[in-house]
Parts: C-alpha cells; sequence; structure tokens
C-alpha cells in the first residue's frame, strides 16, 4: 500500500451527487441503513461511474488502493469502485467522492485459481477497516518481507493496538498475504498471486543491488537519486509502476543502512593504523 492523497472533487461528480439527494423521487432522506441499503445503492449506480473512475486512477498513479496492481478505467474496466466506509453503513459518504477509492477486482475475475483465495475489496465485503490509504503516517509504517509477505512495523512510534489492528487487517480481512497457516508461513497465495509477486520485485531489486555494487555505484547518493525517480511517479498524475511501495521501501531500507556505515566513525585501531 503506497499513500493516496485525495484529491478535488470532480464538478460533475459533485453536481449529480447533489441532484441525487435533493430529487424529491429519490426520498433520500427517508433512507435507512442497514435496512435500504439496496435503495441506496440504486442511487449510488447513477453516479457518473466513468468520471469516477478515471479521477481515482489519475490520483491513485493507476494503482490499486490496497494492492497496489494495475488498474484502469477503460473501457474494459480492471478496476472497481470502493466505499471506504461501507455504503451499507454510512449514508452520508455513499455518493460523496472523498470515500471513494479505486481497487482491482481481488481475483473475482479470476476462473483458474485454486484455491480461489480472494483480495482487496472483493474479500473486504462490508466489514468495517482501520487501515487508511489516505493516512500518511499509516502508510509510513507499511512494510515488506523478502519472501514477499506485508506487515506493519511497530517502531516507528504508532499505538501497538493500532499496529495490532492495521496488520489484521492486512491478513484477515484485505488477505494481502493470502492464507498463512499455524507458523504464519503462507499456504495459499491470493488468486492473484500477490505474494510471489512482491517476492520476485524483492528479487529483481536485490539482482540490481548486486549490478550496481559490481559497477561500483552502489552508494547513498546514487541510492537517492534512484528514490527520488521512483518518488516522482507519485506525483501529480503520472501513472506509477506496479508494487512500488515494495521498490521504495527496499531502496530507503538500503539507503539507511548505506548511510549508516558511511556515517559511522572509523575505530580506534583503525585510525592510529593509518596515523
Amino acid at each position: 500500500m503506497i499513500y493516496i492523497q485525495k484529491q478535488r472533487t470532480p464538478e460533475a461528480v459533485k453536481k449529480k451527487a447533489t441532484e441525487l439527494t435533493l430529487a424529491p423521487e429519490n426520498h433520500y432522506k427517508q433512507i435507512v441503513l442497514p435496512q435500504d441499503t439496496k435503495k441506496l445503492r440504486v442511487l449510488f449506480e447513477q453516479m457518473p461511474k466513468a468520471e469516477i473512475s478515471h479521477a481515482l486512477c489519475r490520483e491513485q498513479h493507476g494503482l490499486c488502493a490496497y494492492c497496489m496492481s494495475r488498474i484502469s478505467a477503460d473501457e474494459h474496466a480492471s478496476m472497481r469502485i470502493e466505499h471506504y466506509q461501507a455504503l451499507s453503513r454510512n449514508k452520508s459518504l455513499a455518493l460523496d467522492y472523498t470515500n471513494f477509492l479505486g481497487v482491482c477486482h481481488g481475483g473475482g475475475n479470476e476462473k483458474t485459481a485454486k484455491p480461489r483465495v480472494l483480495c482487496c475489496d472483493a474479500a473486504r465485503g462490508e466489514k468495517e477497516l482501520v487501515i487508511n490509504p489516505w493516512n500518511r503516517r499509516q502508510m509510513d509504517a507499511v512494510a515488506y518481507r523478502r519472501n514477499g509477505q506485508i506487515f506493519i512495523r511497530n517502531d516507528v512510534g504508532l499505538d501497538p493496538q493500532l499496529v495490532n489492528d492495521m496488520q489484521n487487517d492486512l491478513d484477515n480481512i484485505l488477505v494481502l498475504n493470502g492464507i498463512k497457516d499455524d507458523k504464519g508461513n503462507v499456504k495459499h497465495d491470493t488468486s492473484t498471486r500477490l505474494v510471489a509477486k512482491r517476492r520476485s520485485t524483492y528479487d529483481s531489486i536485490a539482482r540490481q543491488f548486486e549490478r550496481w555494487d559490481s559497477k561500483g555505484c552502489l552508494t547513498a547518493d546514487y541510492l537517492q537519486e534512484q528514490i527520488s525517480q521512483l518518488e516522482g511517479q507519485l506525483k501529480g498524475e503520472a501513472e506509477a509502476i506496479e508494487f512500488i511501495g515494495v521498490r521504495l521501501y527496499f531502496l530507503r531500507e538500503k539507503y539507511k543502512k548505506l548511510k549508516r556505515l558511511k556515517l559511522r566513525p572509523a575505530s580506534t585501531g583503525s585510525a592510529q593504523k593509518r596515523a
């Protein structure tokens, strides 16, 4: 997951939401949840979906808000419009663009995957989330292991209970680590092979480190340049590469390690030897 900076609501979307809530025939004020969820969804289906999808893709740089796989708002859309606060639970946000995220199909359209392990919105359903891609502090705590698992760091100042709740969201609500066994190992990957793809991303970065090292350019300064280039993809409306958060995490970790080595004072013995 990566931090998503929410953009201004498109005027066409704002206008349609206002029309739908004020039209007397829609009886919006009389809708009570959860019993009137179907009525509210009928109104949502009248929203300008194409306009919403294109806006979400632009602000999310063409990536699923949860797993960072590619989404597209083109004719054969590879995305869904997600309500962060579930439509069945929050009437006031059901037609509100500030509550929308662009997400992938989560394996729901995969026909060959066995066993069928859904992720993202397809796995979440109507469950509430604690983890929030609009919260920069939370997103700074998202981390990755070399084996492809995503986890929440407990050393960045977040409350321990929040760390546990966010990890529960990743594992059991969004199912971004597939199905784990009792020892915490991945028993079944998601139908979209998220764990394998993140592991492959790490492997490609590790090979890159080896190439840079062999060329003598694996330095903190060089890595900072690479990090800045990747971060540039997350500015404006540029399309970012899939799983960019994985790449940035391992580049930043390597950068911090090299920076510490560079700043580490020489031992007394080494200094005397040089003298």
